[in-house]
């Protein structure tokens, strides 16, 4: 049987980016909690990059979110809304990014567990929705299984997301462990 603790997916994928992400969460630390699924939001960017490429672009995440971040509501959020939010919490901790400043993005706003998980009313506010951190995750998280799933399926693919795998950092287990 394979090792998992050593499968790049398994240890870099499920028990780093992931479990951060559900610590953070399950902390109560939902700031920590929104910059880490931006962060691994750009991780899957770059596995999902062109292979003529070496480093991730706005146009690869926005891509990437386009196509594999979903909420259970009506409301979605685009790649643009999601990149102006990973920019503007990366880069300013708050909600106004550049893109969101000049109309190419709406604000993005957090919020605990909500039904629908993405609320955005024009009649309120036509440049600001606002989306469940809890739900952020999930969705996230079924875009990563979704990728990897879509990834894996197609030979060229695999070897090209394989091989940027082992560039991230890997948990592995340390000296005299079983």
């Amino acid at each position: 049987m394979a090792d998992l603790e050593r499968d790049p997916i398994s240890s870099a994928i499920h028990n780093g980016i992931k479990r951060g992400i559900e610590v953070a969460l399950d902390n109560g630390c939902l700031d920590s909690c929104v910059i880490l699924i931006y962060a691994g939001m750009d991780a899957m960017a770059f596995l999902s990059m062109p292979p003529s490429q070496s480093t991730v672009t706005r146009s690869d995440f926005m891509q990437w979110a386009d196509k594999y971040i979903r909420f259970p509501c009506k409301e979605q959020l685009s790649g643009a809304d999601l990149y102006g939010a990973r920019c503007s919490m990366l880069h300013r901790y708050g909600v106004e990014s550049s893109m969101s400043s000049e109309g190419s993005c709406r604000k993005i706003g957090y919020m605990d567990k909500s039904v629908p998980e993405v609320r955005y009313d024009p009649s309120k506010s036509k440049d600001l929705a606002m989306v469940s951190v809890p739900a952020l995750k999930d969705a996230f998280f079924e875009g990563i299984d979704k990728f990897l799933v879509d990834a894996f399926a197609d030979k060229t693919k695999r070897e090209l997301v394989e091989s940027r795998l082992r560039t991230f950092i890997q948990k592995l287990p340390g000296p005299g462990a079983k």
